[in-house]
């Protein structure tokens, strides 16, 4: 072979084994049987958690990793994975990304992102003691908080609340970077959450989350809501993280917590009656709008703050634009202060020429052209005010929208009525809304009104109906006989789609009704919103009793139309039901679903129910319903693993039913004398 042959033939070579991507270094590191994680260091370390900081050698990072401290409890060990997996499910530039859930023989652990920098209390303690750091400003303290507040309010989207909302929780970096942290005592709405987070869903919306797993108050002292104590009986919602963020905001004006006492007791208390000092009360030079927005935000009654986190949101923003808050109901006189102050050039040239004006009026009061001329002067400032103000309402119009389309997606078909109907008379451009307020007006048998609003929107088919019914019924104020109201939601659910039929089934089940027009009302949605087919109906309620039977209707797998009815007693058993949610509002005692698809507890919020019926299903546990006064319980054949959990839960337990070989018998010799034990095949 030659040697110019032999040299370009190596060279080849060579040349193929630099380029041989399997052989390269980096995808080498990735198939070395190295420690995932390594180099762990100590961090930090709260009630439940230890965080410890360490290196992720596959993706060449510093993260911080979370375990739990006492892994023997098995509820605390669920609640520990619960935060991991609710936490990653929250992908938000302004909350704490995790990276990775996993086992280590057995233990749970999760890592997420490092946030080098400090918290916000750190700050505010510097502040406090007099020390300027990079928040001396107000206004950088405020675009802080309207970064909270955006994490906050992204969260409640899905349905989720954080609970715990403090200056610790939330994590500034040293490049700007904002992260709201810890969401271990995190809960999920399951009426207004994603399918995809359900399973998270505790018991927030029937307020049983006053305990933590530890038996402590659920929040943190100087910044939890009063409905948060457990002395208010008021159910925690989004309004209990606006008020806390609220209290947030009360430290960043003046550098102390809201709530302070001798004893725990007594700040518990002041808590309970949101019983604390005005800002201006400890720093005189709070301005009165930022004061009047950390009010409102922390009221005592939930109904006087914000309806929702935008809202505060919205209100910090526009002080922070020159704009009058709505917390503070300023006067007209404020509000042109602050339109002068924004426009400081027009308006001194304003002032200007008013003086001219009034000059030249007092010079030549008797020239009747110059009164002529300041006539269409006046006119014209007149004409630019109105086309300001009609600018500034036409403005607001989209928020107003947006509040009606949250009301009408979570069925508050009252309140996305009223939002749509002021959205479209500040600015009746937005056909959008039209259509909304035509659709609301239909579900409550407004027909008359309903034609003149859909007429501006595309739903053509239900204005199609609307019309026909307007002929029915053209009175809007009267209502339809619940027969010819079921008619129309058939050709609705026929001509229309679930949309506008889900709602209307909604809406009439909260409905003033006669006994027999409910029963009627129940038994033909039943019948029309699941697959009967020639299958036997079993459907029999005695008002006298209360009881409402159910049973053996094997077909039956949708029961939201029993929302509000009047039984005491039901019969579920034998059914294809999977959730409990029709349940609400409904006044049950006692609750027979053996033989179903149910195997989970906390679609039940029927806290006054006292004898429940699981055998035969997959149901594991009673945690979601832990706090209930039960006294009877029916656990044969199903997923119960614990006899002893039961009587440590329900402290009112009176019977318990049991099968043969469920439980072994060491555990049922310690069941107490007062306990009646029922042994079935």
């Amino acid at each position: 072979m030659r040697k110019e042959e032999s040299y370009k033939r190596n060279l080849g070579s060579l040349f193929q084994e630099a380029y041989d991507v399997e052989s390269t270094p980096l995808m080498d590191s990735l198939r070395s049987t190295e420690e995932h994680f390594k180099n762990f260091e100590y961090y930090s370390e709260g009630g439940l958690k230890i965080i410890q900081l360490c290196i992720d050698s596959r993706s060449n990072r510093k993260v911080a990793m979370a375990t739990l401290k006492d892994n023997e409890d098995p509820e605390k060990l669920e609640a520990f994975v619960r935060e991991a997996k609710l936490n990653a499910a929250l992908q938000h530039p302004n909350i704490v990304p995790i990276y990775e859930v996993g086992l280590d023989n057995d233990l749970p652990w999760f890592t997420m992102k490092f946030i080098e920098g400090r918290s916000l209390e750190e700050f505010v303690c510097d502040l406090a003691s007099g020390k300027d750091n990079e928040l001396t400003d107000l206004n950088h303290r405020l675009d802080i908080f309207v970064k909270i507040c955006d994490a906050t309010a992204y969260a409640h989207s899905l349905g989720v609340l954080h609970l715990d909302l403090k200056p610790a929780n939330i994590r500034l970096s040293d490049y700007g970077d904002v992260v709201v942290c810890d969401w271990g005592l995190a809960d999920v709405l399951s009426s207004k959450c994603d399918e995809s987070l359900l399973e998270y869903s505790s018991m927030v919306e029937y307020n049983l989350n006053n305990l933590t797993i530890d038996g402590t108050i659920k929040g943190t002292i100087g910044y939890m809501a009063p409905e948060q104590t457990s002395k208010t009986g008021v159910r925690k919602g989004t309004y209990t993280d606006i008020f806390s963020l609220g209290a947030v905001l009360y430290s960043l004006l003046t550098f102390e917590k809201a709530f302070k006492g001798e004893t725990f007791e007594d700040v518990i208390l002041k808590t309970a009656n949101a019983d604390f000092l005005k800002p201006s009360a400890i720093k005189s030079e709070i301005p009165i709008s930022l004061e009047a927005v950390c009010l409102k935000a922390m009221s005592l009654k939930v109904e006087d703050r914000y309806a929702s986190v935008s809202d505060l949101q919205s209100d910090i923003l526009a002080y922070r634009n020159g704009f009058a808050t709505d917390a503070e109901n300023s006067s007209l006189v404020k509000g042109l202060k602050l339109l002068f102050l924004r426009h400081k050039i027009i308006g001194y040239l304003s002032v200007f020429l008013i003086v001219l004006c009034l000059s030249l009026v007092s010079l030549f009061v008797h020239n009747l052209k110059l009164t002529q001329e300041n006539a269409v002067q006046l006119a014209d400032k007149l004409k630019l005010e109105k086309e300001y103000h009609e600018k500034i309402n036409k403005d607001s119009a989209p928020l107003f929208f947006a509040s009606a389309k949250i009301a009408y997606r979570t069925s508050n078909i009252k309140d996305a009525l009223s939002f749509s109907s002021t959205a479209v008379e500040l600015d009746p451009s937005i056909n959008e809304a039209w259509e909304m307020k035509g659709k609301c007006q239909f579900i409550i048998e407004e027909f008359s009104a309903a034609v003149d609003s859909l007429r501006r929107g595309t739903s053509y088919e239900l204005l199609k109906i609307a019309e026909r019914y307007q002929k029915i019924k053209p009175v809007d104020k009267a209502r339809l006989p619940i027969g010819e109201y079921l008619k129309l939601m058939r050709v609705v659910k026929d001509k229309v789609g679930n949309e506008i039929y889900g709602r209307m089934l909604s809406y009439k089940a909260y409905q003033n009704m006669t006994i027999d027009d409910r029963m009627h009302y129940v038994r033909e949605v039943l019948d029309m919103h699941n697959s009967r087919k020639e299958q036997a109906f079993n459907f029999t309620f005695d008002p006298k009793s209360g009881h409402l039977d159910l049973s053996n209707n094997t077909w039956l797998r949708t029961i939201l139309c029993l929302q509000n009815f009047p039984a005491v007693s039901v019969d579920l058993s034998k059914t294809s039901i999977s959730n409990l949610i029709g349940l609400r509002s409904v006044p049950l005692k006692h609750l027979d679903i053996s033989h179903t698809d149910v195997v989970e507890l906390h679609t039940l919020e029927n806290r006054e129910i006292k004898s429940l019926n699981i055998s035969y299903t997959g149901i594991p546990n009673f945690g979601p319903i832990a706090d209930f006064n039960l006294e009877k319980v029916d656990v044969s054949h199903s997923g119960i693993i614990g006899v002893n959990s039961i009587i440590r839960q329900f402290k009112s337990i009176k019977e318990i039913t049991v099968h043969d070989g469920q439980f072994e018998e060491k555990y049922l010799r310690h069941i107490p004398d007062n306990v009646k034990l029922i042994v079935v095949e």
